[in-house]
């Protein structure tokens, strides 16, 4: 944000993997619209405020959404209660890629059934505007799902649309086709970024079934969506993180469910054309726990680039939302009837209410003794939450759902058909919601989080140029831990909370979702090597330091810092180490960040390559790899020495989309820059441009001319200058057509007013 403030737009991090781009990666969400919040807010307030923001909008738009559909204000009001205090908000409240998405897609949904019900071209239009944000945002499951459903909806608006008017499909399909277009051309100026690295990325082939396929929803974790947190996932860390449910909490109670069993009990077109939905979205959560998933992931486009299959069941919560508000309406219209179907339903309501009192007071009386049952029965902590939550959370539903039935049976009666019921019942809902979230948000001190580390403090020290290394085992220590009263956050030391950003720190591994093939071939062949330095890789990468909690022999490594934290995990209060100790240790042979090559060679196949790098003898200093021989130099004719002491390369200048050298040899010698080879840089010596070339299989090289030179790359994507003009030109039509539009409707106004 800072470079931003200074008119540097963000499109690559030089901090990340040797370097990555940055705005073609998405999830940080650069040209989303409230990230501008960022640009004028303290961090902590912009962050918080953005999710605020979203839960008003999630609600909001629900409500729109089911006024679009002809439901009462009433029905509404539950609608958007249910969908924005939902389990499943309440779970990606802080995994923003996600929230920021699933926020919108009730307004995609309203725009674009307007648009295929009443002939609206301009609502198409509109759709494909809000789809843009959608996408902007970083969900990118989620727009794959509501993209693919309004496709099918398009073909059978049926299943969720009233009949009456609804224009033929041909028309539907050039309104879909109309979406497209509005929503690729407005996206481009990121989509095309965003393909291009994924064409890159360890997704270019697609996930493996085993990743693709993690973090699927199981059948009993339905049970959840009555009783939240029975496996204790939102209040543990680690079981969230073992149990691997992606999800703290689906839950929406009992509520809801009743409302959307009045709805569907009419077992209608429309009521089956939402169960179906309904299983669609559930089954695609599911994943590798329903039979179909294995094909969708062989057959369906794009399906095997996507992972955590959880995340779909966002249009299930949003369909159950719907229908809890549709079921409000057609309790009310079957009141107002009172017929002697309306009569009996009451009466199941009333039934249903006797029976939820029952086991409230059962559970009440016998608590002790239930407790010990259950407790003798496995339901327990470590396996579930502790019984006496769970059992605590069965009695609230139950209270909660028996108070909800008595007062729509009461609402069944004429001489209770007051808005102060309805108003009591919605506030029932409320208080049920927020209850069972209640402790879901955990407050972190936002000090805390932005105090640097003390590994981060000793690499500030250091004015060099360098990049850090964290070894395989030091990186799996993910815990919390306190020392004489003092917290240490243990993920922050070993730079395992993505914080390298804020504190300038380089380092050869970081987060991000499409990080480049490439990249993890040849991370891999660092982590796997016996020893740090068995291979010359991380003096070619820039590492200067390795943090390891493992003692480091290899005298081209001495020891230059080290810290102990120890205590207890803070986490879940048990004592899980007696201590870690945090050894940092200095790389004697790390290379400058840039350096003179006097020699190359051609390498084609990345086995080529391992074997080359794996061989203690490659000395990357004599000898560039490269995947085809330079325009001006011959790899196998033309040998040159190393480089004389009169020889140098200075950096004078960092930044994020540019690096500026002054560089001095005395032969024609190849300049290697151990930042990441990527399509969209240039180089230019002395002003002119002259060919970069991927060398040692991630990084850069350029042939250099005898004599003192100004050299400087610079980040200029045609992707992104390709994306920004087709946007524009979307905008452009756009706003013509609006133009054209709202001129016809004017000039058929006046007509009208003057004939009249």
């Amino acid at each position: 944000m800072a470079e931003v403030k200074d008119f540097i737009f963000p499109l690559w991090n030089p901090y990340y993997l040797n370097g990555h781009p940055l705005f073609a990666t998405l999830q940080p969400g650069v040209l989303y619209p409230f990230s501008l919040l960022y640009l004028f807010l303290p961090f902590n307030w912009a962050f918080n405020l953005n999710i605020e923001i979203h839960f008003a909008l999630s609600g909001i738009f629900t409500y729109l959404l089911l006024r679009g559909m002809k439901a009462s204000q009433g029905a509404a009001i539950i609608s958007a209660i249910a969908f924005m205090l939902s389990g499943y908000l309440i779970s990606v409240h802080s995994l923003l890629s996600t929230l920021l998405s699933v926020t919108w897609v009730p307004l995609f949904f309203l725009c674009y059934f307007s648009a295929i019900k009443n002939n609206r071209p301009g609502h198409a239009i509109l759709s494909g505007v809000v789809g843009v944000v959608m996408f902007l945002g970083g969900g990118v499951e989620v727009c794959y799902l509501t993209f693919g459903m309004a496709l099918f909806l398009t073909v059978f608006p049926q299943l969720v649309l009233e009949p009456n008017d609804l224009i033929k499909l041909g028309r539907r399909l050039a309104f879909f086709a109309i979406f497209c277009a509005v929503f690729f051309g407005l996206s481009a100026v990121q989509l095309i970024p965003f393909l291009e690295l994924s064409h890159l990325s360890v997704r270019s082939e697609g996930l493996s079934y085993k990743e693709a396929a993690i973090w699927s929803l199981h059948p009993y974790d339905l049970v959840e969506f009555f009783l939240p947190d029975q496996y204790g996932l939102g209040t543990d860390a680690k079981k969230y993180w073992t149990y691997e449910n992606w999800l703290k909490t689906i839950y929406m109670g009992g509520i809801p469910f009743i409302l959307a069993l009045l709805f569907f009990k009419k077992w209608d077109r429309r009521a089956l054309g939402f169960l179906l939905l309904l299983f669609i979205s559930l089954g695609l959560a599911m994943g590798n726990n329903m039979l179909f998933h294995p094909l969708l992931y062989d057959y369906l486009p794009f399906f095997n680039k996507l992972r955590y299959p959880v995340k779909f069941i966002f249009l299930a919560v949003l369909i159950l939302s719907v229908a809890a508000g549709l079921g409000y309406d057609q309790f009310k219209k079957d009141c107002t009837e009172n017929n002697p179907e309306s009569r009996r339903w009451a009466r199941y309501i009333l039934t249903l209410a006797f029976f939820c009192m029952i086991g409230f007071g059962i559970l009440n009386i016998f608590n002790e003794s239930i407790t010990t049952f259950f407790k003798a029965a496995g339901w327990d902590f470590p396996q579930f939450n502790e019984t006496e939550k769970n059992l605590f959370n069965v009695k609230r539903f139950l209270a909660f759902s028996s108070l909800f039935c008595l007062g729509l049976f009461l609402y069944s009666k004429p001489k209770f058909q007051k808005p102060f019921v309805p108003g009591f019942m919605i506030t029932l809902l409320v208080l049920d919601l927020f209850f069972a979230h209640f402790g879901f948000y955990h407050k972190a001190n936002n000090e805390e989080i932005q105090k640097m580390g003390t590994s981060a403090k000793f690499f500030q020290s250091d004015s060099e140029l360098f990049r850090i290394y964290v070894t395989p085992k030091t990186a799996s220590h993910q815990m919390l831990v306190a020392k004489s009263g003092e917290r240490y956050d243990l993920r922050k030391e070993i730079f395992g909370m993505g914080l390298l950003g804020n504190q300038r720190v380089f380092d050869i591994q970081g987060k991000a979702v499409t990080r480049q093939i490439r990249w993890k071939k040849l991370l891999d062949l660092v982590k796997s090597a016996p020893q740090v330095d068995s291979t010359d890789l991380l003096n070619m990468m820039n590492v200067k330091y390795v943090l390891s909690v493992d003692p480091i022999t290899s005298p081209d490594f001495k020891m230059a810092h080290q810290f102990g934290v120890t205590g207890i995990d803070l986490i879940d209060g048990q004592k899980v180490t007696a201590g870690v100790l945090i050894r940092i240790y200095e790389n004697k042979k790390m290379m400058p960040r840039a350096f003179w090559v006097p020699n190359c060679r051609v390498l084609i196949e990345d086995e080529d390559y391992r074997v080359a790098f794996k061989d203690k003898a490659f000395d990357p200093s004599a000898v560039v790899l490269l995947d085809k021989n330079p325009k001006t130099f011959n790899c196998a004719r033309n040998k040159s020495p190393r480089a004389g002491k009169d020889s140098y390369v200075n950096l004078t200048s960092y930044q994020s989309n540019s690096v500026d050298l002054e560089v001095k040899s005395a032969n024609r010698q190849f300049l290697f820059l151990s930042d990441s080879y990527y399509p969209g840089w240039k180089a230019y010596v002395d002003g002119e441009e002259t060919e970069i070339l991927r060398a040692n299989y991630l990084f850069r090289a350029i042939v250099v001319e005898p004599g003192r030179h100004k050299v400087r790359f610079e980040y200029d994507p045609l992707s992104f200058k390709l994306g920004l003009a087709i946007s524009v030109t979307t905008v452009l039509l756009c706003g013509i057509y609006y133009l054209v539009a709202r001129n016809r409707r004017v000039s058929k106004k006046s007509a009208a007013n003057h004939f009249s």
